[in-house]
């Protein structure tokens, strides 16, 4: 309950920043977004054969064999 009271007082407490966020920062954190987005692609992508592989043992199925073998 102490926790709650402390907790309770200094959200209340607090000011308005009146801050903003200028071009600049809101273009990186749109390119951060962007390369996370690619980086997630890209990670799935090169994992894709193990989770093929992975999903298809659990369900007890042996996964279908890839005609393409890269390079």
């Amino acid at each position: 309950m102490k926790y709650l009271v402390i907790c309770a007082f200094v959200l209340g407490s607090i000011a308005p920043a009146h801050a903003y966020i200028d071009g600049g920062s809101g273009s990186f954190f749109l390119q951060s977004a962007i390369a996370g987005i690619v980086a997630l692609a890209f990670t799935f992508k090169l994992y894709w054969r193990r989770m093929r592989v992975f999903f298809a043992s659990l369900s007890g199925r042996t996964p279908p064999k890839d005609t393409h073998t890269g390079g």
